[in-house]
């Protein structure tokens, strides 16, 4: 997916210490522009396929998750001098995240998500709690990634890897446009019940 080039506002405190001894905080603003850039792009390229697994478990559309994930990037990118780069980056990222569905529930359903009045700090604690989760939600999705074949695994990699438009796709390979976003939205549909059927069988066999 694209880098988006702004990122939109968005109020949030910084989630609460563990009471365990801290390292000294090590702010991303202390480093070079150069340092920085690089330390950005090695964090969000392990941590992405973790994000974008727990955005589609948590969300009704395979392109809901696509759109929020390119917001969370953007919250990231802009909020990333004031990361504590002695701390891991995937709990920070999902603390974003978590925020950002919340925003997206709030807008779908025109009232207040509960949990975000609560307390901010609860949702950065859980993020810890949700990392098993997120490594079989990115087991579940590679998994089915890796079953789609033929066509359908053509037109995912035109549009999602080599960020093709539904209209540029039909020209390459000689589909309607319209005809191309009702195949996507079809792949994606596919997916997120496999990701589902996937995540509850191996749920079930550690049972």
């Amino acid at each position: 997916m694209p880098w988006p080039l702004e990122a939109p506002t968005l109020r949030m405190t910084t989630p609460a210490p563990n009471s365990a001894p801290e390292a000294k905080p090590r702010l991303v603003r202390d480093l070079s522009r150069e340092d920085s850039r690089e330390l950005l792009a090695v964090n969000w390229a392990k941590a992405q396929p973790s994000l974008t697994a727990f955005l589609i478990a948590s969300t009704p559309q395979f392109s809901d998750a696509e759109d929020l994930l390119q917001e969370v990037a953007a919250e990231v990118a802009r909020r990333f001098d004031d990361y504590d780069a002695s701390r891991p980056f995937l709990p920070w990222a999902l603390w974003v995240a978590k925020i950002k569905i919340a925003n997206f529930y709030r807008a779908r359903e025109r009232s207040p998500v509960k949990f975000i009045g609560d307390s901010i700090d609860a949702l950065a604690e859980a993020c810890d709690r949700v990392q098993l989760t997120l490594s079989e939600e990115k087991w579940a999705l590679e998994k089915c990634l890796n079953a789609v074949t033929g066509r359908s695994r053509e037109l995912l990699q035109l549009r999602y890897f080599e960020d093709m438009s539904p209209q540029e796709i039909s020209d390459r390979v000689g589909m309607t446009p319209g005809a191309v976003r009702i195949a996507l939205s079809r792949i994606r549909s596919a997916l997120i019940t496999c990701v589902r059927s996937s995540l509850t069988e191996a749920q079930g066999s550690h049972g």
